[in-house]
């Protein structure tokens, strides 16, 4: 019989098999239709009527206990006659008690139809509704009546629809339980006929493999010669021929092999030329036969394999080669498309050698499946591989997400927000004056600050929430699962909470605190990039109001936003035009009275939004990085107003201006100062530059070298603010200064508070003791004046003397003081 008559009859036994299952499976899924069709058309129109006895008494009681108004209830029997009568639709139509009685029937009937057992229970349900209709007539009868009963009669009726209630709430449960068990049924039946349909499955398989077993009996050992036929060709004997005498397809193939070794024993290469082609490849090779074993390796392979470790290659399973892994199996598929595999070498010392493998069949025309693998080590390449991939996504200074895939996780989890009806929340976290613990400490230990940072961040969230390093000193952290916006507030308050604690670097002991902005999606927003723009409008609000605080985003913030940048491109415009900026002249003065002269103030007139206080545009051209070229306009500007007073005799006076932070950092600022003075022709001594407080703290060593470039030119120079930085006067007495103005703060409850005066007082004895003149800012009363001058101060500032002035006006100011030469 040929091959193919055998196997047709195979298939053909498999496909009645596959029948009978068929047939198993239509019947179980009749049973199973049934069952739930008895559950859908016998146990819920029952539901329904309880509800509607439910629902209908309910609303005849409400009837009952309203006030009667004619024309206004009719019985739903009668609204289609009352509608059809008067060409309009009834005012409303309600229950009466035939409709109730109606749908009692209703029910009682379905309840015998389909469930004769319940019938005791649908007649308990009648006699109470007739009883609530009987309490409803004689409540009627009395309710218009200022009879004493109507009372007793109201209290009988609620009880009576009570009792009704409850009755039908247990028939409800009742046959909601019924329904269950008809759904346990339906269960119980469909796992009943799945036991048949697997149990019928299995023997139909049963009785495939013994018919396979018996066609693979018939052709098994004709196969068996070819392939050892094919083996020994595979090895060089090229005189092996197949003597199989089956007179089938088998016999055929028969005659085709013996042709084929005949012409290759005449036309194959030696096996020396075989053998240099593999030794002169950089790649390992395999050569293994139809079982998987190695019959021949080169020298690259077995170098990588570690033959004197692990012993010969040749003999052993391709599967002793290489770690236990799921693509061997697809590695050795007989398919004729090369393919990569990564696997790892077992044989060598070093354990964990990543190797990439391809697989060719062996194409010789002989049949045979053996096949030749091509071995590269791929350790570094995918060593530096894994070291990229990890720097596209992680931060490598504290190993958190980066923001890129910060970015990728938050899209992921806020795709899921409209399925779990639940909340996600952006904190954005920046920390406190970190830039002043790098440029006093140095950066490894703001690096170090940074890990202990990352690592607390961690600690006070949840295992599953995201914290991400943003950039720089700010970290970005994803609740992704909140039940309602207000909870944000509780990690927000215990991160700050967190950061208050002192970091301890080697011999430093660092303070550290934490500004949060926090937006919540979906109420501000679901796009993750809008998210954390309005987070981080929130955390610039937390800065702007004082640091150390959380606050949640609100639309007004986008307002300012938007007003900031609309400030900062006008302010720009602003600068370069000119025209605009003025300055304003505040005088400072002697304790004695004598004018010692003024310090420049910078207003912004605007033409169309008027005079804009510098508390609203200092602080967006310090972010934009406007200060350097403010500063240079206003130090430009009281200059040359100065030059014009002393041109008007006012010879003595001094004109102080302020620096900024991104001023006092240009390399070139003595030069711009020489080109202002030669400028506008006044003499070095005529001008005073102030510094903060904090500029000069930020980096004590250049602070002081460059303050000695200012004062080599003969300038003055103050330190502006003493007293709300972190300075002493011990780290003072290196900068040449020559006066120190004590910060308003101080000056505001000295007459009041003892600690401001007692503060105050040792600040004007200590700076004498080092040679400092001091002068006190915001001087507004006579008191203040009294205290001032009984500490010793040497000049004043504020209100009480003037506010600032316009140029004419301080002109005018001038004329009105005395004028003796600045000290």
């Amino acid at each position: 019989m040929k091959l193919r008559t055998q196997i047709f009859a195979g298939y053909l036994l498999l496909t009645f098999l596959l029948g009978l299952v068929a047939l198993i499976a239509l019947k179980a899924i009749d049973d199973v239709a049934d069952t739930f069709d008895a559950a859908v058309n016998q146990n819920q129109p029952i539901l329904s009527a309880l509800n509607h006895l439910r629902e209908m008494s309910t609303e005849l009681l409400l009837v009952a206990m309203a006030p009667a108004a004619p024309g206004v209830f009719l019985a739903r029997e009668n609204a289609e006659q009352s509608q059809a009568a008067t060409g309009s639709p009834a005012l409303h139509v309600t229950v009466t008690p035939d409709i109730l009685l109606k749908q009692l029937a209703k029910y009682q009937e379905l309840v015998t139809l389909y469930f004769p057992d319940e019938t005791d229970h649908s007649l308990e349900i009648g006699a109470l509704t007739q009883g609530f209709i009987e309490a409803v007539a004689a409540y009627r009868a009395v309710r218009n009546t200022s009879s004493l009963d109507i009372v007793q009669r109201q209290a009988e009726l609620a009880s009576r629809h009570v009792k009704l209630v409850e009755s039908l709430e247990k028939a409800v449960k009742e046959e909601i339980r019924e329904f269950e068990e008809l759904q346990e049924g339906v269960g119980n039946l469909r796992r009943d006929h799945l036991k048949t349909v697997l149990g019928v499955t299995v023997l139909a398989l049963l009785a495939t493999l013994l018919g396979g077993a018996l066609i693979a009996q018939r052709i098994s050992r004709p196969l068996r010669d070819l392939r050892q036929a094919a083996k020994n060709l595979a090895t060089g004997r090229f005189d092996a021929r197949l003597h199989v005498g089956a007179r089938n397809e088998i016999g055929e193939l028969e005659s085709a092999f013996n042709e084929m070794a005949g012409k290759l024993s005449t036309s194959v290469m030696s096996r020396a030329y075989v053998e240099g082609i593999l030794e002169s490849l950089a790649e390992g090779v395999l050569v293994l036969d139809e079982k998987g074993r190695i019959e021949r390796s080169n020298s690259v392979m077995r170098e990588l394999f570690n033959e004197e470790f692990a012993g010969p290659l040749v003999g052993r399973s391709v599967r002793d080669v290489f770690l236990p892994d799921p693509s061997i199996d697809a590695l050795l598929a007989d398919h004729q498309d090369r393919k990569w595999f990564e696997l790892k070498l077992a044989g060598t010392r070093l354990q964990g050698i990543l190797v990439a493998v391809a697989a060719s069949p062996i194409d010789s025309g002989s049949g045979r499946n053996g096949r030749v693998l091509l071995v590269q080590d791929i350790t570094e390449r995918r060593r530096q591989e894994d070291r990229l991939n990890y720097l596209a996504s992680y931060d490598p200074l504290t190993g958190l997400p980066n923001r890129r895939m910060f970015m990728d996780q938050a899209r992921a989890v806020l795709s899921r927000l409209p399925w779990n009806e639940r909340h996600a929340g952006i904190l954005f976290c920046g920390l406190d004056r970190f830039k002043f613990v790098n440029d006093s400490l140095g950066h490894e230990i703001g690096d170090v600050l940074i890990r202990h940072v990352a690592e607390r961040l961690k600690a006070a969230v949840r295992p599953g929430d995201i914290v991400a390093r943003w950039a720089g000193d700010e970290f970005i952290i994803l609740l992704g699962d909140v039940s309602q916006a207000q909870d944000l507030a509780a990690v927000a308050d215990k991160l700050v909470e967190r950061l208050r604690q002192p970091v301890q670097i080697g011999p430093h002991e660092l303070f550290v605190t934490l500004s949060v902005g926090l937006s919540c999606a979906p109420e501000d927003s679901q796009d993750v990039e809008e998210l954390i723009k309005n987070a981080d409008m929130a955390l610039h609000a937390a800065k702007a109001t004082g640091r150390n605080q959380y606050l949640f985003y609100a639309p007004e913030m986008r307002m300012r936003s938007d007003l900031r940048l609309q400030l900062e491109r006008t302010l720009r415009h602003a600068i370069a035009e000119g025209m605009q900026l003025q300055a304003h002249y505040q005088p400072q003065q002697r304790m004695n009275g004598d004018l010692i002269g003024f310090e420049a103030l910078v207003r912004w007139q605007h033409p169309e939004l008027g005079l804009i206080s510098p508390a609203q545009f200092l602080p967006a051209a310090e972010e934009a990085g406007l200060m350097a070229a403010l500063d240079e306009s206003v130090l430009r500007m009281a200059c040359a107003e100065l030059r014009r007073w002393r041109d008007e005799g006012s010879l003595h006076l001094r004109m102080a201006v302020n620096l900024s932070n991104q001023s006092f950092r240009r390399d070139d600022l003595a030069e711009l100062v020489l080109s202002v003075l030669a400028g506008s022709g006044i003499p070095p001594s005529a001008l005073e530059l102030e510094l903060t407080e904090e500029i000069v703290m930020e980096n004590i060593g250049m602070a002081v070298e460059k303050m000695q470039q200012l004062r080599d030119l003969g300038v003055h120079l103050s330190i502006d603010d003493f007293g709300t930085g972190y300075s002493s006067l011990a780290q003072l007495k290196r900068c040449p200064i020559t006066l120190l103005k004590i910060d308003r703060s101080f000056i505001i409850d000295i007459t009041r508070d003892p600690s401001d005066r007692a503060i105050t007082d040792a600040i004007i004895a200590l700076a004498h003791k080092l040679g400092i003149q001091v002068l006190a800012e915001g001087v507004e009363t006579e008191a203040q004046l009294a205290l001032l001058r009984q500490f010793g101060c040497d000049a004043i500032q504020g209100y009480l003397l003037s506010k600032p002035l316009p140029a004419e006006a301080a002109f005018s100011f001038i004329r009105q003081h005395p004028l003796r030469e600045a000290v």
